[in-house]
């Protein structure tokens, strides 16, 4: 992403790691709470076409329609049928472990489900399971803070670092420009589940 125009004040985008987020992760809390292990989820997305975001930023309070592209089969995240991962993956080319976050949580599943098979936790629950695991990595001492200046280029990686813009209310009639490149994995580089490579 490369900055054009930034305002004065505000504008941030905020970093969270995704292996520190899985390092921390409050495993015994969220299989006694929700009766299934981390390491054995797969989070079922979707596009959600409206939403509404918590306020903390962390999940989804409602949802509804889907604006996915229909145009190409496979697994991607942005199909319109949505896709499911692994919450907690082995990261292809650093082999760490790392967390998957979005904000299109549809529900979640075990992984040694059937994809067919009906998800052990629908929406509601499916997102506060996705916040609550996240929650330590979102402490603010885990939180960098990028002030955007003009001619700024940064690049990073989805399945190692989580990112979110900061709220547009504090630079209102300011401009923000930025210009990205988005690189799409094939299919042969979805992500995979930590818990069948723990011992490779």
């Amino acid at each position: 992403m490369r900055c054009l125009s930034t305002p004065a004040q505000g504008g941030e985008t905020l970093f969270a790691s995704s292996v520190k987020a899985a390092q921390l992760l409050p495993t015994a809390k969220l299989q006694s709470t929700h009766g299934i292990h981390p390491e054995d989820v797969r989070v079922n997305y979707k596009l959600f076409d409206k939403y509404t975001i918590a306020p903390e930023g962390t999940h989804l309070l409602r949802a509804e329609g889907s604006k996915g592209e229909t145009d190409e089969g496979g697994w991607d995240v942005n199909l319109k049928e949505g896709t499911s991962v692994p919450l907690v993956i082995k990261e292809r080319n650093s082999g760490k472990k790392s967390l998957v976050g979005t904000y299109h949580v549809a529900s979640i599943s075990h992984l040694d489900d059937p994809l067919d098979a009906p998800p052990r936790l629908v929406f509601e629950e499916a997102n506060r399971y996705v916040a609550e695991a996240w929650k330590p990595g979102f402490e603010e001492e885990n939180i960098y803070k990028h002030q955007w200046k003009v001619g700024d280029l940064a690049m990073w990686s989805n399945r190692l670092v989580i990112h979110t813009a900061t709220s547009t209310k504090s630079y209102e009639g300011e401009e923000r420009l930025h210009t990205r490149i988005r690189m799409r994995a094939m299919e042969e580089d979805a992500p995979l589940a930590w818990k069948f490579f723990v011992d490779s």
